[in-house]
């Protein structure tokens, strides 16, 4: 005895006495649960097997006894009554039963409804039901969803937003990007971006350039000989329209490969200065430029270069696509606007030159500009003249 208590303190001995007691304590605990489990179903069998208080009475009843003993068919009658008094006596039992295992049916139970039915038209039903067939209840019309009624399209709701889209005055626009070129004693060139405007610009001296005998030489200093004649001028009173744009160029020369608009401003006899001419530039002039180039290219069909004459220089003008589809963009709204003035009142279309002075505000802020030296001086003078002493 000593020796096994010995090893039960020993680590190895420790192990094997808590799982001997573990299975113990799990044997005990399955013990107690089938124990407590078999005195549930003796108390269920008790509460089912009731007494037969019936079946007591007929057999400690003599008279029964001696009359089966008297008739031969009473012990068939008696079988029966016991049967009938036994079904009577368990049905309170299967009564409760139901009500513990279902619901409570004592409860008042909600009607059953008809299906719904769809609406149809007074014809059919006047035809298929006959009069004495009972109404709809209300529960029931509450019951059935409303059938919405069929909506409209979109596009009918508001037809004053079906505004057809302006087709594009300037669509069939194409610009000559590159010129005939001949390099002669007297010229110069510069080149500059104004207002989205590849600028190519071309000085000479005017005083032998008067005195050429080719007009189209004489109007386009740089141009090789030969290579354009001159088609229309101003004094044909010639209009080109494209959508509501109209231009009538100064000139308008042809060449292999297309036509060149030409704009001619005097500005009064004054030379451009060609080391500051891009500051001294007018938007305005650039512009319908471009323009009557575009209205020309439209209504000929074919490319079209714009070109800018003054005193002494001409300007090879080569728009981008961005001022293109800007300039395209609001014509329409500029001939609208012009025409809800008395100015415009009456007046077919638009100018170039009407159309370009009223872009001139949003291309001067699309491409703005360094400010020239005669600004400074301009704003030296200014500041000069407020200030206070």
């Amino acid at each position: 005895m000593d020796a096994i208590i010995e090893y039960a303190s020993t680590p190895e001995g420790m192990l094997i006495v808590v799982g001997v007691a573990f299975i113990g304590i799990v044997l005990l605990l399955t013990a107690l649960i089938f124990w407590i489990g078999s005195l549930l179903r003796r108390r269920g069998v008790k509460i089912d097997q009731t007494p037969d208080t019936d079946d007591e009475t007929a057999d400690s009843s003599p008279s029964a006894d001696e009359s089966a003993s008297q008739d031969p068919l009473a012990a068939f009658d008696r079988e029966a009554a016991e049967q009938s008094a036994r079904a009577a006596s368990k049905a309170p039992i299967a009564l409760a039963r139901l009500r513990a295992a279902g619901p409570d049916i004592t409860a008042a139970a909600e009607p059953k409804l008809p299906e719904p039915v769809l609406e149809q038209t007074q014809s059919v039903q006047s035809a298929a039901a006959p009069e004495s067939a009972p109404a709809v209840s209300a529960y029931a019309a509450e019951v059935q969803p409303p059938i919405p009624a069929a909506a409209a399209p979109a596009f009918w709701e508001s037809p004053a937003k079906l505004q057809p889209k302006a087709p594009d005055p300037l669509a069939g626009t194409r610009f000559l990007l590159t010129l005939p070129f001949e390099r002669r004693s007297g010229l110069s060139m510069a080149h500059a971006d104004l207002c989205g405007i590849g600028v190519e610009a071309v000085f000479f001296d005017p005083e032998p350039v008067s005195r050429l005998d080719e007009d189209a030489v004489r109007l386009v200093p740089f141009l090789p000989a030969n290579a354009a004649k001159l088609l229309l001028t101003e004094s044909d009173r010639e209009t080109f329209k494209a959508g509501a744009l109209c231009a009538q160029p100064d000139a308008v020369l042809e060449l292999p490969a297309g036509l060149i608009a030409l704009e001619y401003k005097s500005k009064g006899g004054r030379f451009d200065d060609p080391l500051r001419w891009a500051e001294t530039m007018r938007t305005k002039d650039l512009i319908q430029t471009v323009l009557a180039a575009a209205a020309l290219s439209v209504a000929a069909g074919r490319p079209a270069a714009p070109v800018l004459r003054t005193t002494n220089a001409v300007f090879f003008l080569r728009p981008t696509n961005e001022l293109k589809n800007l300039l395209s963009a609001h014509v329409q709204e500029a001939e609208s606007f012009l025409l809800s003035t008395s100015e415009g009142a009456g007046r077919p279309g638009i100018s170039a030159s009407d159309y370009a002075a009223l872009m001139i505000p949003a291309l001067e802020k699309l491409y703005p500009r360094e400010p020239s030296s005669g600004s400074d001086a301009g704003e030296a003078a200014h500041q000069e003249m407020l200030r206070t002493r």
